[in-house]
């Protein structure tokens, strides 16, 4: 149920009035006349009114036993159990609606509508799939939610509410020297506020306290003090301290953000930002009962499907893969639904690799013609099944070849992956069908080895059928005992030449060669020599050098069981790696489970949630590279959005952005599901932000199609949409997508604007219905943009606020402002508004319209002078999109990563002077643009 452009079929908006078809239990159809925006439970009143003057109205039950049912967009049926939905937002077919009494479990089906509506799936999808892998990932996958519901009520509301309210603080105790010295004598001015009569009293007053104080403490400072003015003793006020010291917690003025675990004050990140911008901070008291209050019920409703019984696995004979004997082969036999033009033949390209390395050659089929594309031929590759590794894949495709006067040219027309061994570690074995994708653009490549594993869900694509050596007992990779025995087994053998160095001296010269291949960027290739090294230096890695586990995984040769064997020996006494390395061992090129899931438990224990926060949006990516869908990637992500809020806020819509792409969709929505199955009562809070989005999604869609309209008329269907009941109980009162902290009251409609840019996104501005929310920020200015991809914007500003952190933990400020942007589906997103900030166009309009075409930097040089009185300076910079193997290179070159300090730093002096003094191309891009807003 993805959102829809439109809210009828073939209407982008509904008539404002329409005629409705509804179908009685009692076989009689009512035409009933209704308003868009009528709720479900109005126009049940009102047909129920109507029947009353039909023939048999006295079959009819009372009205709450039934609910509605339709067909929707996606031509599903869908049942209605929430009557508040209005029928403009149902995404009807056709204006039917059917009236059933509800079968089977009520509450489960409600819940399972709302998940539905926030995922975008429709949940009888799932439970309707008959492949046991994606059964029993449902089923494995709630086993966390269960754990993680449990911990959540470890200590009943004061665990729920860290959960809910979880602390954003910089987990590294050190002070950055740019903030301490902004210090008052080393000590903190807070500003506490205090409410009374629901917000309408106001009060405030001015806390010192040490830069190392709790929380609870600047609370008993703040009662301390308040009981001052009132002329209490000293005894008084102790006593008052004491009884209402726990009663109270911290606020943020004007968010949700509370200041609820033990940390040291400076270390909270709202503290130091307001500290960075010489600003004091603005705090609350706030009754704890009141936070407790807020709370959703932690509650996890087990689904049916959990009290099914499933078929029972295969039994009975199994033989170990090392067993065999003969070399791996595949069965090419025919393709259909191959729709190709003006070509001369076709044929089968077949590779066997492990993540990014082929572990043989690659094989061809002979060539057939394109309209008779059957083969019926065995490809033999030159690797022993027993040399086989468990994170093997099958990359095929289908070419074709066009013979010219001189030479043949070959081209990839689908292509499609299967993992060797399934989530059983059974060996694939008899007929497979794949059905294949399609070819990326301006991919050459013959294969796309790193593309999804698995078929593609659209049956109108080409389809490969293949056969693989049938076996009669199930063939199964060995079990970690057997790979370690036989590991200790070649261990034991004596090879020549392989002795390590017994010299110190030679020694420790091998350990610095480690040490300079360890620091070898991961983009960078390693030598043959330098893997020979690797391998040989094993042992001294393992002890001396741990982090250089990815470098010495990529010396591993895969096909080969006794490299593979020995390596998983030496990973049981692996000491635990750097988070950034075991970041780097869940890149594609490291495939094997085992690796991967060691690899995750090292970061489970060592990454902050803060830390897990920054890198949240690339491990959401690297799901992508798991072979299987239950893997131990997808349960630590699912455990820790589970016990906070913050990180499953983002988990939710990094996986929502993507439920478009069909190769991760299955994936991403049964983890989707699970999600929203865990957080329990704050699944309506996610559905407030759903709807919202969708609501703008379709009032953008029809300015697209008004975008050669006067501005004029735009701007009044703009205002007169936003005011109507509908988009007015959507788009108030709910979380904001951009910061879970802040909630985005009434929009300001006379405010909001339809700005000039390609894609016409909206500039919205949202009241803050905090009561406090003048002492941070009245208003929240949000762009929304339909049209434009914002995953690569994402990723620049995480570039960004990582390196911004970076620079302020080691004193620098540089004064840098990330703002917030979040992709929340297929080309359309949110972008905070930076506030009092200026676009370059905006600054060199400022000079007249000479000013805004001129290709120089002067008018903007004036303003910077104007604005900075000093002598700072200013400097801006992009970063291109990355769209190829090749930009990654031109990344690398650009950035100096493999320059010397000395090196690197005469070369970012003269790129910055040839971006001040030249760079004609970027300006002459200036040059056209302010002439098209002209």
């Amino acid at each position: 149920m993805p959102p829809s452009s439109g809210e009828l079929w073939g209407h982008p908006v509904m008539p404002s009035s329409v005629l409705v078809d509804c179908l009685l239990p009692n076989g009689i159809v009512i035409q009933l006349g209704c308003v868009r925006d009528a709720p479900l439970n109005v126009i049940k009143g009102n047909l129920w009114r109507e029947a009353k003057k039909h023939p048999l109205f006295y079959l009819l039950g009372d009205p709450s036993t039934y609910i509605f049912v339709s067909i929707s967009h996606d031509a599903e049926q869908e049942e209605f159990y929430d009557e508040s939905r209005r029928l403009c937002d149902l995404r009807l077919f056709l204006p039917l609606l059917k009236i059933i009494e509800p079968q089977g479990n009520k509450m489960e089906k409600i819940l399972n509508s709302e998940i539905g509506l926030a995922v975008g799936v429709a949940i009888h999808e799932l439970d309707e799939m008959k492949d046991p892998e994606v059964q029993d990932f449902r089923r494995n996958i709630m086993q966390v939610c269960k754990e993680c519901a449990e911990l959540r009520d470890l200590e009943g509301l004061e665990t729920q509410a860290l959960f809910a309210y979880p602390a954003e603080v910089e987990t590294k105790n050190d002070f950055p020297s740019s903030i301490e010295k902004k210090l008052d004598r080393g000590e903190i001015i807070l500003c506490i506020w205090q409410l009374a009569n629901d917000g309408a009293d106001q009060q405030k007053l001015t806390v010192r306290v040490s830069k190392d104080a709790f929380p609870e403490t600047v609370v008993a400072e703040a009662i301390g003090k308040k009981s001052k003015s009132l002329r209490m003793s000293r005894e008084q006020q102790i006593q008052l301290i004491d009884e209402h010291q726990k009663s109270f917690v911290l606020k943020v003025c004007g968010t949700q953000e509370f200041l609820l675990e033990r940390y040291a004050i400076c270390q909270y990140k709202y503290i130091r930002h307001c500290l960075a911008k010489g600003e004091i901070p603005q705090l609350c008291l706030f009754s704890r009962r009141e936070v407790y209050a807020s709370l959703p019920e932690n509650t996890l409703h087990i689904p049916s499907y959990m009290r099914r019984t499933l078929p029972n696995p295969p039994t009975g004979n199994s033989l170990s893969l090392w067993q065999l004997n003969n070399l791996f082969r595949v069965h090419i036999l025919w393709a259909t639904y191959v729709n190709v033009r003006d070509v001369d033949m076709i044929y089968v390209r077949a590779g066997l690799y492990h993540g990014q390395e082929p572990l043989c050659s690659t094989k061809e089929s002979q060539q057939v013609p394109f309209n008779s594309p059957k083969w019926h031929q065995w490809l033999t590759f030159e690797l022993n099944l027993v040399d086989l590794p468990r994170g093997a894949r099958l990359c095929l495709s289908i070419c074709s070849v066009t013979k010219r006067k001189k030479r043949e040219e070959h081209c990839m027309l689908a292509w499609g992956n299967i993992n060797m061994f399934d989530y059983r570690n059974s060996l694939l074995t008899g007929k497979v069908s794949l059905s294949l994708w399609t070819v990326p653009k301006g991919m050459d490549a013959l294969l796309n080895h790193l593309g999804t594993t698995g078929s593609n869900p659209n049956k109108d694509a080409p389809c490969l059928e293949v056969e693989f050596d049938r076996v009669t007992p199930m063939i199964l990779y060995p079990d970690s005992n057997a790979v370690e025995e036989y590991g200790r087994f070649v261990t034991s053998i004596p090879i020549v030449g392989t002795s390590l160095p017994t010299d110190s001296a030679k020694t420790t010269s091998n350990i610095e060669g480690l040490l300079e291949i360890q620091a070898k960027d991961p983009l960078s290739e390693l030598s043959e020599q330098e893997k020979d090294m690797l391998w040989e230096m094993r042992h001294v890695c393992c002890k001396k050098v741990p982090d250089a586990l990815p470098k010495l995984l990529e010396a591993v040769k895969w096909n080969s069981r006794d490299n593979v064997a020995q390596m998983f020996l030496l990973l049981n006494v692996w000491p635990p790696v750097a988070p950034e390395t075991a970041l780097e061992l869940l890149d594609c090129k490291y495939a094997d489970p085992s690796v991967r899931k060691l690899a995750v438990r090292w970061l489970d224990k060592s990454l902050s949630n803060d830390t897990l926060g920054q890198f949240l949006l690339q491990l959401v990516q690297t799901l992508k590279y798991e072979p299987y869908l239950d893997n131990e990637l997808s349960r630590f992500l699912l455990k820790r959005s589970l016990l906070n809020k913050k990180i499953g806020h983002f988990f939710f819509w990094h996986l929502k952005s993507e439920m478009n792409n069909p190769s991760i969709s299955l994936r991403f929505g049964i983890l989707l599901e699970a999600y929203c199955r865990g957080i329990g009562g704050h699944l309506k809070g996610l559905l407030r932000q759903v709807e919202a989005l969708d609501k703008l999604t379709k009032l953008t869609d029809v300015l697209k199609v008004k975008k050669d309209e006067p501005l004029k008329d735009r701007m009044k269907y703009l205002c007169e949409s936003v005011s109507q009941s509908d988009y007015v109980d959507a788009l108030q009162n709910f979380t904001s997508p951009l910061n879970g902290n802040h909630t985005l009251g009434s929009l300001v409609a006379d405010n909001c604007r339809i700005m000039d840019s390609a894609k016409r996104p909206l500039w919205l501005i949202w009241k803050n219905p905090d009561p406090l929310g003048h002492a941070i920020q009245p208003l929240y200015s949000i762009i929304f943009k339909n049209g434009d991809d914002l995953r690569q914007d994402m990723l620049t500003l995480q570039v960004i606020r990582i390196m911004d952190s970076i620079w302020l933990n080691e004193g620098l400020d540089l004064r840098m402002m990330p703002y917030a942007c979040l992709s929340t589906g297929k080309d359309v997103g949110m972008i905070e508004v930076v506030r009092q900030a200026k676009t370059v166009y905006g600054i060199q309009r400022q000079g007249g319209k000479l000013a805004a075409i001129q290709v120089d930097s002067t008018q903007l040089h004036k303003w910077i002078k104007e604005k900075n009185k000093g002598p700072n300076m200013m400097l801006p910079t992009g970063i291109p999109e990355l769209q190829s193997v090749d930009d990654i290179g031109y990344l690398r070159k650009t950035l100096a990563v493999e320059k010397t300090e000395e090196k690197a730093l005469e070369y970012f002096q003269n790129q910055l002077f040839e971006a001040y003094g030249g760079a004609w191309t970027t300006k002459l891009d200036w040059f056209f643009h302010s002439v098209k807003h002209m």
